[in-house]
Parts: structure tokens; sequence; C-alpha cells
């Protein structure tokens, strides 16, 4: 199921600048507020989604990566499997995440 995100959770999150593979160029990209979250045998991997603003192209944000489901506490995996506004705008406002992931805030 995935959830509507309000505006007012990700005023506050930045939009981060990113190259875009369809604009050829950089562009600003928007918090979508999903996440897709992917298992391989026993570890996850959980991005967020970004969008250019211009044209829609999709970049994922690494948040977890090869995380064993057992390690996390039950209420931020479930955050995450039903796109929880509040996590969404949470990691998108984590300006070292952003750094890491190699956006430019």
């Amino acid at each position: 199921m995935k959830n509507k995100i309000r505006p007012a959770q990700l005023a506050s999150a930045p939009a981060v600048l990113r190259y875009c593979k369809h604009c050829n160029t950089k562009r600003p990209f928007v918090c979508s507020g999903l996440f897709r979250v992917n298992a391989q045998k026993k570890t996850l991997d959980v991005w967020l989604i970004y969008r250019c603003s211009v044209c829609g192209a999709t970049w994922n944000l690494t948040v977890l990566s090869r995380v064993a489901p057992r390690s996390l506490p039950p209420e931020l995996l479930r955050g995450f499997q039903d796109n929880d506004p509040d996590l969404a705008a949470r990691y998108a406002s984590d300006r070292a995440l952003l750094k890491k992931n190699g956006a430019e805030v």
C-alpha cells in the first residue's frame, strides 16, 4: 500500500542536486516520500526514492544496505514497508545521509 505524502511533512526537506541521466545535466531532485525495500537472502536494502523536478526520473537514496531484518526495531521496519511519511521526512532531512550518497543540498 502506497501512502500519499502530505506536502507539509516534506516541506522542510531540502531538494538535492544530482546529475539526471535523462536531462543530461544537474537538476534538483525532490523526495517522493516512498521507500523501496528489497530482500537479498537474509539481508535488506532500503532506499528513499527521489524524482527529478524537471523530467520525473528517479534516484534511490541508500538508507540501509545489507542489514539483517532482525537487527531493526519492528516499528522501523514497518515504517519502511508502509512508507511512513514522518520517517520519510526524517531521512530526507538528514544532511549527512544525503552527502554520503553524493547529493548536493
